[in-house]
């Protein structure tokens, strides 16, 4: 067999000595026995033939020179024997010598051929261990009977260790079949490539494509396999990994949340993912090609073939928006994308594209352009702007009312100095020290001022702006402005229309009060034509009294000032003027109105009580609107109690310290009260509880209050009646409201 471990490869060193020994002994003590048996014995027969097994022996381990003259020493042995023995007879002696030495001639030529055969198969052999795949052989049981040297680096057994071993034993092979149907189909074929899995000396799997090839003998009898395995543990690594790659590629193509396909050169579809086909309801098969285009909508369709063809033809990426119809027959916008795929030369090679659903988007943006179009038309019709301000850059953005508002053209950049610029002269100063000193506190702000116009027109606006930082504590601010011009105006007539109904109300109530006045103008003039006739008595006298004459006197200088001043309080109260804020002692204004109101006190038996504290602190007000209020007031509780027979009317005027900067003032009666479902609408205006009222005074005088920076209520009595109060700011808190608005104007 020529797959033979010793013709195909040399054996250990040790192992090959130990044999050379062995056999060289063995050798040599047969060729002296052969030599004693041939010389010293009678024998009829040809002994020295076997000297051509000490020739074949030899053959193993000598090389060509000393086989030869190995084979010459036993013929020449021979040829000493028969002399020894036979001298130089002829017969049968000389037959069986010639014999003798032809055989061992002959030997030795089949040994010299025998080893360049092997000599050959060694070097043929050698060959098989350059390589670097393994290759073994193996019986038709599967023993081992040769191993090269890529088998030893691939498994880790040496040749000596692996010869004569069942291979899948040793390698713990892993069939793809079983191995009769492997070595079935081998001697069927002579040829068989299979992968196999491997186990190697130190445990390690090796997977390796094997080919094996079958030897036959003479009679195309299976003798031996040549098996030959090249590692392919790293390819099928990768091959493994290309996969996995290649699926998971496939598996984020499928789930990502958008449509991707490829087209061809042509512009060819040749791919859809499944997302698309998922969406859409079409099969790969249906959308390849242009059956893509049945899922788009028919009103989109043309616009988007001329923008996909003119970019493909012109080799540019090209992208659109288009309305793609879901399975269940709903369109929903979607923005395309597609781009050149290119190789090294710069040619394409095929398109790559995605859809991604917008639809949201587009709803939303929908949304925003109708919201910011109700902004534009809501900051028109309210006269309200909008605008942004970097602090740092100087940055400035507004909305279009804003520049309706500052009447500046659009197309011009707005800045901060084109803003004051604008800015009254008077306001721009005070507006200016306002935005250093938030800027520098980062603070919220607002303020009121005016615009003044080439043509000489005047604009108030109230502009509110909030602070906003950004990540790098950068500081930016948003805001409103509002063209209040019309309500200053209105304001300003409200507050004229105010005052002239509070002079009508004066005068309505001085009306009412016309008994009590005429009583306390003619009480004084009364006393003057009394002392003016006392003091002519005194005169007449002879001699004439003029202690008394002069005490007359001084009586009608008192009575005149006493009616002068009468008639100064109902001049004031009945002067059409602006509101005129002084330093007043509230009590002192109550003494007035008690002194006009007096007369009706007593015409009504109401008994009067006053409950004053003396060391109020000083209020900021105008003297003549707050004798309204508790004209009003007063003249309120006393009609209160006109029906009351069945206990005393009483009426008490207080004035208290409310807090620290306010002062109160409350009127209590002892009337039938009010009725609770009253209460709340009894400030509004045109709201009255009187057959003959016009429900304005105490809306008047709650307007009054307010302007004073108090406020008034009415609470009912823990008994019969009801109390009005209000509150006005003390004098100290006035002055530092008003600094606060400066500071804030500022």
């Amino acid at each position: 067999m020529l797959f033979d471990s010793a013709s195909l490869g040399p054996s250990s060193p040790s192992r090959e000595f130990a044999a050379r020994v062995a056999f060289t002994t063995v050798g040599m003590a047969f060729a002296v026995a052969i030599f004693i048996v041939d010389t010293f014995t009678p024998l009829g027969i040809a002994v020295a033939v076997l000297y051509a097994v000490v020739v074949l022996l030899a053959g193993r381990f000598v090389q060509r020179g000393g086989l030869l003259l190995i084979s010459a020493a036993c013929i020449a042995v021979t040829a000493t024997s028969f002399l020894f023995q036979h001298a130089l007879t002829y017969g049968p002696p000389l037959v069986r010598a010639l014999v003798s030495i032809f055989a061992i001639a002959l030997t030795t030529l089949l040994a010299l051929k025998s080893q360049a055969a092997a000599k050959m198969l060694r070097e043929q052999a050698s060959l098989l261990d350059l390589t670097h795949d393994s290759v073994f052989v193996r019986d038709m049981n599967e023993v081992i009977t040769y191993w090269n040297h890529g088998s030893e680096l691939l498994y880790g057994w040496t040749r000596e260790e692996a010869v004569g071993k069942v291979s899948h034993d040793l390698l713990r092979t892993v069939f793809p079949a079983g191995l009769d149907e492997l070595k079935a189909t081998l001697i069927h074929a002579d040829r068989l490539e299979v992968e196999l899995r491997h186990t190697k000396r130190d445990g390690t799997e090796v997977v390796v494509g094997s080919r094996w090839s079958v030897q036959r003998d003479a009679a195309r009898h299976p003798i031996a396999i040549l098996e030959t395995n090249n590692d392919i543990t790293e390819r099928k690594r990768a091959e493994a990994k290309a996969l996995q790659q290649e699926e998971e590629l496939q598996l984020t193509i499928d789930t990502i949340p958008a449509f991707v396909f490829s087209n061809l050169m042509n512009g060819w579809t040749d791919f859809l993912n499944k997302r698309w086909l998922d969406y859409t309801g079409l099969s790969l098969d249906q959308a390849k090609g242009f059956g893509w285009q049945a899922a788009y909508h028919p009103e989109d369709l043309q616009r988007i073939m001329k923008v996909r063809t003119e970019s493909i033809a012109a080799g540019t990426p090209y992208e659109h928006e288009a309305r793609i119809r879901r399975a269940d027959g709903v369109y929903r916008w979607f923005l395309n994308r597609s781009a050149p795929l290119c190789d090294e030369h710069g040619d394409i090679i095929k398109w790559y594209g995605s859809n991604t659903d917008i639809e949201d988007r587009r709803q939303a943006e929908d949304a925003l352009r109708r919201n910011e179009a109700y902004l534009s038309d809501a900051q028109e019709l309210s006269h309200t702007g909008s605008f942004g301000w970097d602090v740092a850059s100087g940055t400035i953005s507004w909305s279009d009312e804003a520049f309706r508002i500052f009447e500046h053209d659009p197309n011009m950049p707005p800045t901060l100095d084109l803003a004051l610029r604008r800015t009254h002269p008077d306001d721009r100063g005070p507006l200016k020290r306002l935005l250093d000193r938030v800027c520098a506190d980062k603070q919220n702000w607002s303020v009121e001022h005016r615009l003044l116009f080439p043509d000489g027109r005047i604009k108030h606006i109230h502009v509110v702006a909030h602070a906003a930082s950004d990540a790098g504590d950068r500081l930016e601010y948003v805001g409103a402005l509002m063209d209040v011009t019309a309500a200053k105006r209105a304001q300003e007539a409200l507050q004229q229309a105010q005052a002239e109904l509070a002079h009508v109300t004066r005068i309505t109530t001085l009306g009412e009060l016309t008994a009590s006045i005429a009583h306390e103008v003619n009480q004084p003039l009364a006393g003057v034509i009394t002392n003016g006739e006392a003091c002519l008595r005194w005169l007449r006298i002879d001699p004439p009294n003029l202690e008394e004459a002069r005490d007359a006197v001084a009586r009608i200088i008192r009575d005149g000032n006493r009616a002068s001043e009468v008639i100064r309080r109902l001049r004031a109260l009945t002067k059409k003027s602006d509101p005129q804020k002084t330093r007043l002692d509230i009590n002192d204004v109550v003494s007035d109105v008690v002194a006009l109101v007096q007369r009706e006190v007593l015409s009504h038996h109401v008994r009067l009580r006053m409950d004053l504290d003396p060391k109020l602190t000083t209020v900021l007000g105008d003297r003549v609107q707050l004798q309204q209020v508790i004209i009003n007031m007063m003249m309120n509780g006393i009609e209160a109690m006109a029906s009351v027979t069945d206990r005393p009317r009483e009426l008490v005027i207080r004035s208290r310290q409310h807090d620290a900067g306010h002062v109160l003032v409350a009127v209590q009666d002892s009337g039938t009260g009010i009725d609770p479902d009253n209460m709340d609408r009894l400030f509004n205006a045109f709201f009255t509880t009187k057959s003959d009222g016009m429900g304005m005074g105490l809306s008047i005088c709650r307007s009054i209050t307010e302007g004073h920076g108090g406020e008034m209520w009415v609470s009912p009595n823990d008994g019969p009646g009801a109390t009005f109060s209000f509150t006005v700011q003390s004098r100290q808190e006035a002055a530092e409201h008003e600094a606060a608005q400066q500071g804030a104007a500022e």
